[in-house]
């Protein structure tokens, strides 16, 4: 059995060596620079340094070199990958000698600016075509090594390595693209690339068309998905055919990659997805190879319903997740708003159970990530590493370092952080000349207007707070090593995190990780300074550094209280992070999903084994072998069409009449209107309310199933809201029943803003219930309240048992056989759950139809008689 683990990015990606000069592994007794490797163009850039933070009083900040100008350990492929990795070079990469990608026209994203200006990377691919030609030959025909990618998610690919080395994971397969254009690639070279990484690296290689990847990573997704999931939405109006060609390529790799996984996926096997780059790859793959187990996990933040609603695509990026069968995300928080999304948008039922739907129940889950701390050990240990933090306590020396790593984008908060920085320095002047921030910035190419502001900010306070032996703030505006961030993260006294929203930022677990004393430097149980709109507060949520990074004095006082704090306070800090960290490592995040996925394909599998879906014909055929049935049949369903009423009455008398049946209906409408609907079934058995009423065939009595509550408390504030929709709503209104309040909208004229309101009262009445117990059940044409001791399910059990010791008591008739046969017709979830559970027990054969089969069955009941 093999999992599938499907993300955007391989862990490795392919080193041509133009000079064949390298064979062997790096040195990791010290960092190497890169000689002789790149054309011309990238070795230029390697040759740079880093550029000084704007109003630099000193040179301290030149002992850190540019992450593609060192060589190291870490980029060998069989090696520990870093948590976080912010950067997300493609086509142009400077560590790596690669393609670069063809030229590809575009349209401008606002409809208020003129045609899209190529960025760097696209000058940089701006070749004529013979030049495009003589590359291509040397990339094909020259050597070629497998290296650990710089792209990608390294927190997944460690998680995965540790269930593998802890046995959770037997078999896997990563399942991505290459981080790099292939366009330019002979098919030999596609070819050898795809066996070697098949075969010893367990890697399937999606291979995509350049224009595809830039469509749908730097268009699509960094552009629209990923501001959107980061509270961060595009002020100007968007270019509609920006919109739609970025959202076609989105389309197209989603299925490549199911392509991919469906040629080689067996029986047996489970898939994995990965983020919101692949949203739309479990439905593809549902619909692509039926029973198979799907799992996704959405890495980053969920937004709420509010601002998802915004996408343009918003119902297909949702259904496309509902193939999985398993939906986890990092917090609770996340799973909050996806939920309330679905019911708004999709308007499904989504209790706390998960989302609804005909014919199976999605569980949606929360699955905090965390680090590998064996992985982590290994790294920190290096040698590059220990020779690295000489170097910063070195020069630092007598220094209060504060660290900081961020991505150069509006939703990092670099800017809030500097801020908030500046007015520490104002507010504290006795720390002026000892404390010094280092903020790795990591630069996102959408960001420049951000990047001006940020430089701004950064020569404003190093030209009013530094001295010509001290500089308060090193903003260096590219990304090191990760050898050199875990020397400056053990040594550092504090690191600060100031995102303004983020999935879970696995930095600060590798900080509280560096602070353990057992680095071999003198610092140890450092503070960490976390934003609350971080997914990792949800797990430090008492911590008592959790700052609000809009508000600038409180992150001040935080820097200040976290210099001042005594060493045992310290230490009992740091053992309060590292204790809530024991309990999310990687291994258990792997564990714990998986587990969940597991189940929920059993749930759901189980299900669909045990209760059959049926033609008429088969269901005539079950009919004439069985002695004793049961039918659970949906009144709604049964007479939704106008026609043939009579007929269909007729018909389930002469169902009911035969002494061998026990029928059911089953319906939303209260015993009253059945009574006046049904007169003439005095033998058919009759559950109201959605299981609030029962009555048994042959009886005139009703039981009243539901708990007594006291109603006036929660109709009074459910009545108002509804009345606030039907007066904004032309053609609803309001029924109040004995135990539910119901919101009709069959006859508004305007469909869509029917079910718009619809949906947002049903999202609002679940969001606000508090500890009421009642749930808001949407459906086409009404929306009821009703309390959650009405269970359509345990109405059905309780007439089966009924029924079942009916026929054993010698009822109906004077037979004595045992029920034999139930056929079920219901478009509630849980009573195809109740269904199932009979089903595996053996002793009854369990079917159900649709609703359209049921329909044309009710009109036939003569064709169903013993032969």
């Amino acid at each position: 059995m093999t999992l599938y683990v499907a993300s955007l990015f391989l862990p490795y990606t392919i080193d041509f060596e133009t000079d064949a000069a390298r064979t062997t592994p790096p040195d990791d007794s010290d960092t190497v620079l890169i000689e002789g490797r790149l054309a011309d163009l990238h070795r230029k850039a390697r040759a740079r340094a880093l550029s000084l933070t704007p109003g630099a009083t000193t040179e301290d900040e030149k002992i850190f070199k540019p992450f593609y100008a060192t060589r190291s350990a870490t980029d060998e492929p069989d090696r520990p990958t870093p948590t976080e990795v912010p950067v997300k070079s493609w086509g142009s990469s400077r560590k790596f000698n690669q393609p670069l990608p063809k030229t590809t026209n575009y349209p401008g994203s606002s409809i208020l600016s003129g045609p899209a200006v190529p960025s760097e990377k696209d000058a940089q691919a701006d070749h004529s075509d013979s030049e495009d030609s003589n590359r291509r030959v040397i990339l094909s025909d020259v050597d070629w090594i497998v290296k650990s990618a710089v792209q990608g998610n390294g927190g997944l690919r460690n998680a995965i390595n540790a269930a593998v080395r802890e046995d959770i994971v037997q078999e896997k397969v990563w399942v991505g693209t290459l981080g790099m254009p292939t366009d330019l690639l002979k098919s030999h070279t596609r070819d050898s690339i795809a066996n070697q990484l098949e075969e010893e690296y367990d890697s399937l290689v999606v291979f995509v068309a350049d224009s595809e990847f830039e469509g749908h990573y730097f268009h699509y997704c960094r552009n629209i998905l990923y501001p959107a999931f980061h509270y961060q939405m595009q002020e100007s109006p968007r270019n509609k055919d920006y919109d739609e060609h970025s959202w076609n390529q989105y389309v197209k790799l989603n299925e490549h990659f199911a392509d991919a996984i469906a040629s080689k996926w067996k029986p047996g096997d489970r898939i994995w997805i990965h983020d919101y780059h692949l949203m739309l790859l479990p439905g593809l793959l549902r619909r692509r190879l039926g029973d198979v187990e799907i799992g996704f996990f959405m890495h980053t933040a969920f937004p709420s319903s509010e601002v998802f609603r915004c996408l343009t695509h918003r119902t297909a990026l949702l259904e496309g997740l509902l193939g999985a069968n398993l939906i986890g995300l990092q917090t609770g928080e996340y799973v909050y708003h996806f939920l309330h999304t679905v019911t708004r948008i999709l308007g499904l039922e989504v209790p706390t159970e998960g989302i609804h739907l005909p014919d199976r129940v999605i569980p949606v889950k929360a699955f905090p990530m965390g680090v590998d701390n064996a992985s982590l050990d290994t790294q920190r240990n290096s040698t590059e590493v220990k020779n690295w933090e000489v170097k910063i306590c070195e020069k630092y020396k007598g220094k209060r370092l504060i660290v900081a790593r961020d991505r150069l984008d509006a939703a990092g908060g670099i800017k809030q952080k500097l801020l908030a920085y500046e007015q520490f320095l104002k507010r504290y002047p006795e720390w002026r000349e000892s404390v010094v921030l280092v903020q790795v910035a990591s630069s996102a190419s959408e960001a420049t207007d951000l990047e001006a502001v940020v430089s701004k900010i950064a020569m404003r306070i190093n030209s009013n707070y530094s001295t010509l032996t001290h500089q308060p703030l090193v903003l260096l505006k590219q990304d090191i090593s990760f050898a050199q961030f875990l020397a400056l993260m053990s040594v550092a006294e504090i690191f600060m995190i100031t995102s303004l929203r983020e999935g879970m930022n696995l930095s600060g677990h590798d900080f509280v990780l560096c602070q353990d004393g057992n680095s071999g430097v003198s610092q140890k149980y450092g503070s960490l300074i976390l934003s609350e709109f971080t997914g990792s507060s949800s797990i430090w949520s008492k911590h008592e550094l959790l700052v609000n990074p809009w508000d600038y004095a409180q992150c001040a006082d935080a820097i200040n209280s976290a210099l001042v704090m005594p060493p045992q306070h310290r230490k009992e800090n740091w053992m309060f992070l590292m204790g809530r960290m024991a309990r999310n490592t990687a291994s258990m995040w792997c564990s714990s999903y998986l587990t969940c996925l597991r189940q929920a394909y059993e749930v759901q599998s189980s299900r669909d084994s045990a209760v059959t879906a049926l033609s008429s014909d088969d269901v005539r055929a079950k009919y004439n072998s069985s002695t004793r049935r049961m039918f659970i049949l949906d009144e709604e369903a049964i007479f939704a069409a106008a026609e043939n009423g009579l007929s269909k009455l007729a018909s389930l008398k002469s169902l009911s009449a035969n002494p061998q049946n026990t029928v059911y209906l089953t319906s939303s409408q209260t015993p009253k209107q059945l009574e006046s609907s049904l007169a003439g079934l005095s033998d058919t058995g009759l559950i109201a309310e959605n299981g609030a009423f029962l009555r048994e065939p042959g009886q005139a009595e009703w039981q009243i199933l539901a708990t007594e509550i006291d109603t006036p408390d929660w109709r009074w504030g459910v009545h108002k809201l509804m009345q606030y929709y039907r007066d904004r709503t032309e053609g609803t209104s309001i029924e109040q029943r004995q135990f539910s309040l119901v919101f009709h909208s069959h006859d508004a004229p305007d469909r869509e803003l029917a079910l718009r309101h619809s949906s947002q009262l049903t999202d609002q009445i679940n969001g606000s219930r508090g500890n009421a117990p009642i749930r808001a059940v949407m459906t086409d044409d009404a929306v009821t309240v009703e309390p959650t001791s009405v269970s359509l399910a345990a109405a059905a059990d309780l007439a089966f048992h009924a029924a079942a010791a009916a026929a054993v008591g010698g009822g109906g008739g004077g037979t004595t056989s045992q029920l034999d046969f139930l056929l079920v017709c219901s478009a509630d979830e849980p009573v195809f759950r109740w269904a199932s559970q009979i089903g595996r027990k053996g002793a009854v054969s369990v079917a159900r139809v649709s609703v359209d089969e049921l329909a044309g069955l009710i009109g036939d009941v003569p064709s169903l008689h013993v032969a």
